[in-house]
Order: structure tokens, then sequence, then C-alpha cells
């Protein structure tokens, strides 16, 4: 087998693991967080375009303006897929996980959808 077949085969295998990967890991909103300081919750999912995952650029923007809410902050997770009424159902997406760092509440508007956070 030629070394550029190799690489190919490898290329479409290690494909059909990420795409299995993306498939079980099911991103849900969560429209309601209540955590203790400390704890991390995924709460929603990020997505790119449909059909595909967000860029690194994007994941880093949602970093920096999610990363100071109050009472914790937002950091991307495992890569996943959401369901999107935009994109017409599942898309890949990327975590966003609520890490809770403050005792407080905040209600907060992630990628469009409103989430009620509480940490004790």
């Amino acid at each position: 087998m030629s070394i550029l077949r190799k690489a190919i085969l490898t290329s479409v295998v290690l494909g059909a693991v990420a795409g299995a990967a993306q498939a079980e890991n099911k991103i849900k909103y969560q429209k309601k967080v209540s955590l203790k300081v400390g704890q991390a919750m995924v709460v929603h999912g990020m997505r790119g375009e449909c059909g595909a995952m967000p860029t690194k650029a994007q994941i880093k923007k949602m970093e920096q303006r999610y990363g100071k809410l109050g009472v914790g902050r937002i950091v991307a997770g495992k890569p996943g897929t959401r369901n999107s009424k935009s994109c017409g159902g599942k898309t890949p997406a990327i975590e966003a996980i609520f890490v809770a760092e403050t005792p407080g509440q905040v209600m907060v508007d992630i990628f469009g959808d409103p989430i009620a956070i509480t940490v004790k």
C-alpha cells in the first residue's frame, strides 16, 4: 500500500471516529443553572456555520466575551452536536461550560438564549 493511500485511509478513519464522538456528545441548552462555588456545568453549545465546528477564533471570542459574568465565566469544552433552529436540526458544536466562582445570581444571554445562573 502506498504512503499516500495509507495517509488517505488514516484520515478517513480518524474523521469517522471524530464524527462519531461528536454524535455521542449531545450538548443541551440549560435555561436555569444552580451550582456551588467551584463547580462547572455545560450550559450551551457554540456552533460555527451550519454543519461546521466553530473556528479557533470564534471560540477565543466566546471565551473573551463571557469571561467575566460576575458570578463565574464561560469556557470552551469538548466537541459534540447541538440542535439549532437556524440550521434546521443537529449541527457540530463546542460545549460552553459555566464555571462558578462567586456566590450570586445573574441572567445572561448566551448565543441568543437566556440562562438564569445561581451560584451558592
